[in-house]
């Protein structure tokens, strides 16, 4: 299976603006890597429950310098943003803003303002009751982040910043809900100082003490879910949830996967498409979206830009589309118009095959095939009382099997599978 992202739309359909509209999903971003060359972060749908999870879309960016997509918020209108951390004394290279759309898979790699800018960042989160990002900076060469900024969402403008706050010694992460918004000292000395939560806004923060947990320093990113208050901390392959003053396991992800930044978000739906999909006549094939983002998700196959009737086909809404008794009418492009909360989203098309090459409709045009096929082919005439019934190695219909037939097999032969 290919990785053949969809077309999303974004126009004429009503985007999310409050954070809690709608059901989450938790999601987070991997370690970096290097695919075809190109640097960037996996952004990964999670299941809580379980540890399993889905990958969701690609983020492009600069990988040298250990660079990765440190802290990820959820932003109104179902988008994205993160923030990166790269270990070097440099202005607008330690820390820069990621602003990604989910609907079209685009991205950012932006400077912040000053001053920002020319500094270091660390903690970094959205908060609905400032409308804007919050962040947390210093000096570049100093990792206590003692100061507090608040960005514009669409530039990375900063919109107000504070001096060195009192009191205050490192904000290592930032999670907010439409409730509050909590800060976390996690190696501070004083267990009171640990979690502490915003009582008055930005320009003239102050804070109160929210719960005193155990000094750590191994967390990654933090995340408060906006109605439940749930609490979680990414830390490699492991998710822990701050339960009072306590933290727990929640899940171990699947297949080794370590992450960094990590948020609850509403997502509009993406897929990843198969190739094509095939069977042999008569037979019956399947088509499968699956929908990776926020649920509930609505279903329309189309075949050829054209809705299929519901009545005549029920698979027609679901994500699974079948194709029963295939035959040439099969034949045509079928994409699958799916539909959240967030908006809509149209998967690739994906073309349907008619496998007339898999001569014993086993899924497959292998080696037992072509002997089937060259058993046809030396008796060559539809006619001869020793050609199979229905002569089905003669794939252009002309009544005999030649080398015509042989040049139709062979791309057939070379792909192998009638469907992925």
């Amino acid at each position: 299976m290919h990785a053949h992202f969809a077309k999303a739309l974004g126009c004429g359909v009503a985007a999310l603006v409050a954070s809690s509209a709608l059901g989450q999903s938790l999601v987070a971003a991997r370690l970096p890597n290097t695919v075809n060359g190109q640097g960037g972060s996996d952004l990964i749908v999670i299941d809580l429950a379980t540890g399993a999870w889905d990958f969701y879309l690609r983020v492009p960016h600069d990988v040298s310098g250990s660079r990765q997509l440190y802290y990820l918020a959820a932003l109104p209108g179902c988008k994205l943003a993160a923030s990166t951390y790269r270990d070097i004394n440099s202005a607008n290279q330690s820390s820069q803003y990621v602003p990604i759309d989910p609907f079209t898979g685009a991205s950012q790699v932006l400077n912040y303002g000053a001053p920002v800018g020319t500094l270091y960042a660390e903690g970094f989160e959205y908060s609905p009751r400032h409308n804007a990002i919050l962040l947390a900076f210093s000096a570049l060469g100093n990792f206590g982040t003692n100061r507090l900024a608040t960005i514009d969402p669409a530039t990375g403008a900063v919109l107000a910043f504070t001096g060195t706050l009192s009191g205050v010694n490192d904000l290592d992460y930032i999670a907010s809900n439409d409730n509050e918004d909590l800060f976390f000292d996690l190696n501070a000395t004083t267990a009171s100082a640990r979690v502490r939560r915003l009582t008055a806004l930005m320009p003239s923060p102050a804070f109160a003490s929210f719960a005193s947990p155990p000094q750590t320093n191994n967390f990654g990113d933090a995340t408060r879910h906006p109605t439940t208050n749930q609490t979680l901390f990414s830390y490699l392959s492991d998710i822990f949830e701050l339960a009072g003053n306590t933290y727990v396991k929640r899940a171990t992800l699947a297949d080794g996967a370590q992450i960094r930044g990590l948020a609850w978000a509403n997502l509009p739906p993406r897929t990843v498409m198969p190739d094509y999909a095939g069977v042999c006549p008569g037979g019956t094939a399947t088509i499968t979206a699956k929908a990776v983002g926020t649920g509930p998700f609505t279903y329309r196959w189309r075949k050829n830009g054209v809705e299929i009737d519901a009545i005549a086909n029920p698979t027609a809404v679901t994500a699974m589309l079948s194709l029963s008794n295939a035959d040439a009418t099969s034949i045509a492009d079928y994409d699958c118009v799916i539909e959240n909360g967030c908006g809509v989203h149209i998967t690739d098309a994906v073309p349907f095959i008619l496998c007339t090459a898999d001569l014993n409709c086993d899924g497959a045009v292998d080696d037992t095939d072509f002997q089937d096929f060259a058993f046809q082919y030396n008796v060559l005439d539809c006619a001869d009382p020793s050609m199979p019934a229905g002569c089905p190695s003669d794939l252009n219909s002309d009544g005999i099997v030649d080398d015509v037939d042989f040049q139709l097999f062979v791309p057939a032969y070379n792909r192998l599978l009638c469907g992925e």
